[in-house]
């Protein structure tokens, strides 16, 4: 049997963006001018960040050798160790809004991009015969992207990611209506019971577990149950639509009641009681540790750890090895068998990474982007024009690429 797992650069094809374009877009939004004028603003109505923590957010900023990721770890760590009070609350507050800039950063992309993902989309349709010889296919994902959810819509492929149950929950929309919002939802009980619900052996489909949060997964209420945005039509590009609507409740709400929250979505129920949402993105060096709180269950780790052991070949796409808690359950998973092969498919992989040398003779590389291995597992040779379309796509994401990276 076959797993997938998939980090950043799986999802590339599509639009979605690298660690290092995703921090140069951090930093071309966040300038070290914006945040000590932001940080005036919030100190003029009564709060804002301690003057060093200002100064250190904007030395970790102007550091080009640290990309997002070691930016929040860093905050993290100074935030940990800070026993000063009100600085804590500042570095604490700072994680916050670096989170929920990258939460906003990640959902535009996804929401903008929706076309140019189907479009590209188009060459991963290999997946589906991975589907039926693997039944069923167990993807675990680091990205807090929906590009899995609408490849499986676009090909019709069922999908579960362990949420036992489908619940509606009414929400004010800005023009005054009560929209009946689709949600699938784990609760705290069953998390604490096993009750998952996923694809059993021999069915057809794709178990997807999402380690990291994402964007259509949030948090609710004081024991922490866990809601998925549902696609409201079989439409691949439904997703997109549920998650910009949600946003867009959010917005409303919090300007018809001057609420200013901090990665937590707000709605006003059918009771004009506000609710609040809380986002489930995952980053940092502090991943599922109890040095900080975070919103991602912690439980989907033993799930990862588990259920990897129906696979007896791992393929990981666009994962570059850098998350520790990662690696060494893959590593144990590797050395438990000498059948157990790992096959890494990274464009820019040119030997076995440092971690798993040691089982080097169970890891192949395959210098491949994630459109190239899809359609070279696939029986049916691109016509000219869908090879066409294909190389413009792929010049049009690598000068994205450059005019971010090159120029930031």
């Amino acid at each position: 049997m076959k797993a997938l797992f998939i980090g950043a650069g799986a999802t590339y094809d599509c639009g979605m963006p690298l660690v290092w374009e995703l921090t140069a877009e951090i930093r071309r939004w966040l300038t070290a001018e914006k945040l000590i004028a932001l940080n005036k603003n919030w100190k003029s109505q009564g709060g804002g960040w301690d003057q060093d923590v200002i100064l250190c957010v904007v030395s970790l900023l102007e550091n080009e050798n640290l990309h997002y990721e070691n930016i929040i770890g860093a905050i993290e760590v100074e935030c940990a160790r800070e026993r000063d009070q009100l600085k804590r609350q500042s570095y604490h507050a700072a994680l916050g809004f670096l989170l929920q800039a990258v939460y906003g950063l990640l959902m535009e992309r996804q929401v903008k991009n929706t076309s140019y993902a189907l479009a590209a989309l188009e060459d991963f349709s290999s997946i589906k015969e991975m589907v039926n010889n693997n039944k069923p296919l167990w993807i675990f994902s680091l990205n807090h992207d929906c590009i899995i959810e609408m490849l499986a819509l676009k090909l019709e492929i069922p999908l579960k990611s362990g949420f036992n149950e489908e619940v509606n929950i009414l929400m004010k929309t800005a023009n005054g209506s009560i929209y009946s919002f689709p949600f699938e939802r784990l609760s705290r009980k069953s998390i604490e019971e096993n009750q998952y619900d996923f694809f059993r052996h021999g069915e057809f489909g794709i178990n997807l577990i999402k380690l990291h949060g994402a964007l259509d997964i949030f948090g609710q209420n004081d024991e922490l149950n866990y809601l998925k945005v549902k696609p409201a039509t079989s439409s691949p590009d439904s997703l997109s639509s549920q998650i910009q609507l949600l946003d867009e409740i959010n917005q409303d709400t919090a300007a018809r009641y001057g609420i200013v929250c901090t990665n937590e979505n707000i709605y006003e129920d059918e009771n004009g009681e506000i609710q609040f949402l809380r986002k489930s993105l995952l980053s940092g060096a502090h991943k599922f540790t109890n040095k900080l709180s975070q919103i991602a269950p912690s439980e989907f780790l033993s799930l990862f750890k588990g259920n990897l052991n129906y696979a007896n070949e791992l393929i990981c796409i666009g994962y570059s090895f850098g998350d520790k808690h990662i690696d060494d359950q893959i590593a144990d998973w590797l050395s438990f068998s000498a059948s157990r092969k790992l096959n890494i498919v990274n464009p820019g992989i040119n030997s076995c990474p440092e971690r798993m040398k040691h089982l080097s003779s169970q890891v192949t590389c395959s210098p491949l982007g994630a459109a190239d291995f899809f359609i070279q597992l696939s029986n049916k040779k691109p016509t000219v024009f869908q090879a066409m379309l294909r190389k413009a796509r792929t010049l049009a994401r690598d000068k994205i690429k450059r005019d971010l990276t090159e120029n930031a």
